[in-house]
């Protein structure tokens, strides 16, 4: 339980199948189900909990996915007890505030971290070895300026996750490092606000801002768009692709193409593709396949 509690306080927003991957497996979903049953409180909307359980809002019928985030017990159990700084739980009135998109975002983001982890669990010679998430980064954005002189723009750059695999080399002290910038797309930004966001990423590593914040200078930037029709995520996937060749190539950074991968896949698809592993992945423009990592 005291586990289940951090990861929570990481990822804020969580799900039982989420649980049972990070801590169990894939078949112990009813067995989880009752541990965070009993931090909840056994119902939904209940607070003064440990966890704040919660129906993900969809106009679908049939049964809810149901959410997991830090409730005010919680909170008080990592300060007094495990001394992590929790300076927020999730209150009742704030669910009427949250969009399906906004939680939907979260959740994907949540999955994708839980899946990195999990690939590097089961895959001898892997370890996940740093991450961190937009919630903590949120406190300390990096603004670059796109253009110059009067006109520049300033922009916040805050990315959904940052995050570091490494993988051992046989007869190599050091292992590999593959440090990935991620942004979870849900095609909400058009053309200008794309290509807006993919510059500033560019900028935010060449200006050393990326360096300064993470302490790495290599990187890969990973767009996962994860819209809910398959025609609509390819559709998105290779406009993300066409839009970022292009923005690239209008400021004179066509050279910054190869640091940029793009996937789709659906949230319930996320932990039985082989992201991390095979070639599932695109650069900028036209081309085949390749891996996340090269």
């Amino acid at each position: 339980m005291e586990e289940i509690l951090r990861a929570v306080h990481f990822y804020r927003y969580i799900t039982a199948i989420d649980v049972a991957h990070l801590f169990f497996s894939a078949k112990s979903l009813t067995h989880v189900r009752e541990i965070l049953n009993v931090l909840c409180g056994g119902e939904d909307d209940k607070s003064g909990q440990y966890l704040y359980r919660f129906s993900l809002p969809s106009a679908k019928a049939g049964n809810t996915t149901k959410v997991y985030t830090l409730g005010s017990r919680g909170r008080d159990f990592l300060e007094t007890e495990l001394g992590l700084s929790a300076d927020w739980y999730f209150r009742p009135d704030k669910v009427k505030h949250l969009s399906f998109g906004q939680l939907t975002h979260n959740l994907i983001l949540t999955r994708f971290l839980v899946a990195a982890r999990s690939f590097c669990s089961a895959s001898p010679g892997y370890r996940l070895a740093k991450q961190r998430i937009s919630y903590g980064l949120a406190g300390e954005p990096v603004v670059v300026e796109l253009g110059e002189g009067r006109g520049a723009l300033r922009v916040p750059v805050v990315p959904d996750a940052w995050f570091v695999i490494e993988r051992e080399v046989v007869r190599v002290r050091e292992p590999e490092r593959f440090p990935v910038l991620l942004e979870i797309d849900r095609g909400t930004e058009y053309q200008r606000r794309f290509k807006e966001h993919v510059l500033a990423r560019v900028e935010f590593i060449r200006s050393g801002g990326y360096e300064r914040l993470f302490g790495e200078r290599a990187v890969t930037v990973a767009y996962v768009t994860t819209g809910d029709r398959p025609s609509y995520r390819e559709t998105r996937l290779g406009t993300m692709r066409a839009w970022t060749r292009e923005a690239l190539e209008a400021a004179g950074r066509g050279s910054w193409a190869p640091v940029f991968r793009f996937t789709a896949v659906a949230h319930e698809e996320l932990f039985s593709t082989p992201l991390f592993s095979d070639r599932v992945w695109f650069e900028p423009g036209e081309g085949e396949p390749v891996g996340l990592f090269l």
